[in-house]
């Protein structure tokens, strides 16, 4: 006696997520880069890009304009924006994310050793202790 197993599926339906608005925490180093060149797909398929340098300086904001030029070039509808320092780099990306109504904040994954990270505080810690939309970490 020969038994034979035949296993029935429907087919898959796979939607991708798409986000809208999205803002990219920049500081103009080579973690963030990879953290846009990652996210690059997700980027292009957003409504508003908003690239954002968090400081209190003039010279803060100049990479920025920079990256969202390459960005236009790739066909992503980028802009720069400039935010000023509140408590800490990680509150005011999270309170930027949160005013403009992001859907996903990209950002580069530990800037420091992550001893210091941990001893003095670090924005992707802070943005991950609460994080009030989806975060696409690269490092």
């Amino acid at each position: 006696m020969s038994f034979s197993a035949v296993q029935r599926a429907s087919a898959a339906s796979i939607s991708p997520i798409q986000f809208e608005k999205v803002v990219v925490a920049w500081d103009g180093s080579r973690v963030a880069a990879r953290a846009v060149g990652d996210a690059l797909p997700a980027l292009a398929l957003a409504k508003t890009v908003s690239v954002v340098t968090v400081g209190d300086e003039p010279d803060d904001a100049a990479p920025a304009a920079s990256l969202v030029r390459n960005l236009v070039a790739h066909g992503v509808a980028a802009q720069a924006e400039k935010i000023a320092l509140k408590i800490s780099v990680g509150a005011a990306l999270r309170d930027h994310v949160h005013e403009v109504g992001a859907d996903l904040l990209v950002m580069r994954a530990y800037g420091h050793s992550r001893l210091r990270d941990f001893v003095l505080g670090g924005a992707t810690r802070s943005i991950l202790a609460d994080p009030l939309v989806s975060v696409w970490l690269s490092r």
